[in-house]
C-alpha cells in the first residue's frame, strides 16, 4: 500500500521532464521538414518563390553556410547539406521519440559543435532573432545535459558500479 503513492506521486515529475524531450523531438522533425521541402525545391523549382521563402528562414536560422562574400555555394553542395541535415534532424527526432538516450546524446553533439560558430556570428552580426535561437539553443543544450548528467547515478546502480 506504502509504495503505490510513492508511485503516483513520481509519475508527473517523470511526465514533465518526457514533454520537454518531446517538444525538442517535435522540433527537430519540424526542422527536418524544413530542410528536405527546401533541399526539393532547390532541385525542382530553383526559381519559385518558397524556395526564396524556405532560404531566406534557413538563412535566419543560421542552417545555410555562406562563403565570406556572402554567395551561396554550388547547388549540390547546398543540397548534400540539407539533405545530411535532414538526416540529422529526423534521427534526433524520432530516437527521442522512442526514449532512446543516444538521441539525447546525438543532440548535444551537434550543439556542441554548432555552439561556439553560432556565438562568433553573434559577436559579428546581431538581431533579436540569432539571440532568441542562441538563447533557446542553450537551453536546449542546458536542459539535455542535466537530463544526462541526472541519469548518471541511476545507470552506475543498474550496472554494479559504485556510485
Amino acid at each position: 500500500m506504502t509504495q503505490t503513492p510513492t508511485t503516483i506521486a513520481a509519475a508527473p515529475a517523470g511526465n514533465g521532464r518526457a514533454r520537454g524531450v518531446v517538444l525538442i523531438a517535435i522540433l527537430s522533425l519540424a526542422l527536418a521538414a524544413l530542410t528536405l521541402i527546401t533541399g526539393a525545391l532547390l532541385l525542382l523549382a530553383p526559381t519559385a518563390w518558397p524556395l526564396r521563402l524556405s532560404m531566406y528562414w534557413l538563412d535566419r536560422l543560421g542552417f545555410i553556410p555562406h562563403s565570406r562574400t556572402g554567395a551561396l555555394p554550388a547547388t549540390w553542395i547546398l543540397f548534400s547539406a540539407l539533405m545530411v541535415y535532414t538526416l540529422i534532424f529526423i534521427l534526433e527526432g524520432v530516437g527521442m521519440l522512442l526514449g532512446k538516450a543516444w538521441a539525447e546524446y546525438l543532440v548535444l553533439v551537434e550543439l556542441a559543435l554548432l555552439l561556439p560558430p553560432e556565438i562568433d556570428e553573434n559577436f559579428h552580426q546581431t538581431d533579436w532573432l540569432r539571440l532568441a535561437i542562441l538563447g533557446f539553443n542553450l537551453f536546449i543544450f542546458m536542459y539535455l545535459a542535466y537530463r544526462r548528467i541526472r541519469s548518471l547515478p541511476a545507470r552506475r546502480c543498474r550496472t554494479g558500479a559504485d556510485p
